[in-house]
């Protein structure tokens, strides 16, 4: 039995590990509830600074210490288990910007204890944030064997495995397995997102929207991940060109003015926008709701996890609010020559000074007009994105800009390669047949320009027309 508890607060704890992992809003109320009955119950107390991290915000993240020192004054650390010391160490880390060193805690504690759901859930996400691809994978791989396939959590496991396979390009295997989590637990909304991926980065536009459309009924509606998830469907819009629908989906999900203003959603909000800008299609008026928004976020938040600030960076540039992004970006500047960068600790200290602040500084360079400096701070890096955060389709708003700016400022080999490497991998994308299309343009090369426009022309007819064909035959169409 833990310290402070009964069999009742246990059941109650495992109740709200369930609405964790389901992304379900009210387990913050439902925690509260438990730590205000008895703050020396140690699980909820954990489980509930974990929320504040899980924010990637350091208002939030601050919350996290807040809850620890009033656990300490009900149960002194000493008086801990091994494994709830390693979650106190873990949040400690994390809500200080030590993020490797969270994430080398959060190892030992599923060394420890392989059935700790908080310790496999809280970890991921921070893989998540850190975009460690192995690490998504492997937390996983380590455990998996030592559970049962009966075992309450397995199901969501199998969906955050299906993730880091997704991650480390697995995909067909990624999709094998989260389907197997979506069958397990269908409102699994991360399993969604990891199959969701798969088909984003193989093209499978079709099959991507379909599987949305199946499991609308889970997914759309009851859970905090729903806004990322509409961003997934919004992407598969945006290769088929239906411009009007992917505007819906932003004004109904992403941003309006009943959004909350929290970072993971309004970066979601940025990148869609920022994709439409890049293809010039400016969007003024969402731009400039969504820049406001990020403003006040900026005035009330230091540096703290820079794939953040660069999203915020993106939506104060695009809404033509340059010297505001410029004021961010030497903020940036100061921080990482300031901060500790040192190998575990201040995490986001290094990913600012290797990645972050490049990407940003060129973010502003590209709403100014200055397409050379994106190529010159951008092309050294290309190949380093992955080390400062988000998912593969997440970072592939940078290589987008990077191509954008190669392709204006007339550099044709660099926009060839890049081009070229997109096709090589994913044939089946409009948008690659779209820029290769607006490259060939450029060059001069009208025949190759028309060919590619209608490879992009005909890719989008036949998504399409497969997706509605699909939704056609479903069951209750």
């Amino acid at each position: 039995m833990v310290v402070g508890s009964t069999p009742a607060m246990i059941e109650r704890y495992e109740d709200a590990l369930g609405e964790l992992v389901r992304f379900r809003p009210e387990v913050e109320e439902h925690l509260d509830a438990l730590v205000a009955e008895e703050p020396g119950f140690a699980p909820a107390a954990l489980a509930r600074a974990y929320l504040g991290v899980l924010t990637s915000e350091p208002g939030p993240s601050r919350q996290g210490l807040t809850v620890l020192a009033e656990l300490d004054q009900h149960v002194p650390p000493d008086r801990l288990t091994p494994v709830q010391r390693g979650h106190r160490e873990a949040i400690e880390a994390w809500s200080q910007g030590r993020f490797t060193r969270a994430q080398a805690a959060l190892d030992r504690v599923s060394e420890s204890d392989p059935h700790d759901l908080l310790a496999l859930f809280a970890g991921h996400q921070l893989d998540f944030f850190l975009a460690d691809a192995a690490s998504l994978r492997d937390r996983l791989g380590r455990v998996l064997p030592e559970w049962d396939r009966q075992d309450p959590g397995y199901g969501f496991l199998l969906g955050m495995f299906a993730f880091g396979l997704e991650e480390s390009g697995w995909y067909d295997r990624a999709e094998a397995v989260g389907t197997e989590a979506l069958a397990t637990n269908p409102e699994d909304v991360w399993a969604l997102h990891a199959v969701v991926h798969t088909h984003e980065m193989r093209a499978e536009v079709d099959r991507g929207l379909g599987l949305m459309d199946r499991m609308a009924p889970y997914w759309t509606e009851g859970n905090a991940f729903n806004a990322h998830n509409y961003w997934h469907q919004a992407l598969y819009l945006l290769e088929l060109g239906d411009i009007p629908a992917v505007l819906d989906v932003y004004d109904r999900h992403l941003h309006n003015d009943g959004s909350a203003g929290v970072a993971l959603e309004m970066l979601d909000a940025s990148s869609l926008l920022w994709r439409l800008y890049l293809d010039g299609d400016a969007q003024e008026t969402r731009f400039a709701a969504l820049a406001e928004a990020w403003a006040r976020w900026v005035a009330a938040d230091e540096p703290y996890y820079v794939f953040n600030d660069c999203h915020a960076i993106m939506a104060l540039a695009g809404a033509g609010r340059v010297a505001e992004a410029e004021h961010r970006v030497e903020q940036l500047r100061r921080y990482a020559v300031e901060g500790d960068g040192g190998a575990d600790l201040q995490t986001n200290v290094t990913m600012t000074r290797v990645v972050g602040l490049p990407v940003a500084q060129a973010l502003v360079s590209f709403a100014a007009g200055r397409y050379q400096q994106v190529v010159d701070r951008l092309a050294p890096i290309r190949g380093r994105f992955y080390t400062f955060g988000g998912s593969h389709a997440q970072r592939d708003a940078f290589h987008r800009t990077l191509l954008e700016a190669a392709i204006r400022v007339g550099d044709t080999g660099l926009a060839r390669t890049l081009v070229n490497e997109r096709i090589s991998v994913k044939e089946d994308s409009p948008y690659n047949w779209v820029a290769r299309q607006r490259l060939m343009a450029a060059a001069g090369d009208a025949e190759r320009a028309t060919e590619a426009r209608q490879r992009a022309r005909t890719l989008q007819q036949g998504l399409a027309a497969r997706w509605q064909h699909d939704r056609a035959a479903a069951p209750g169409a």
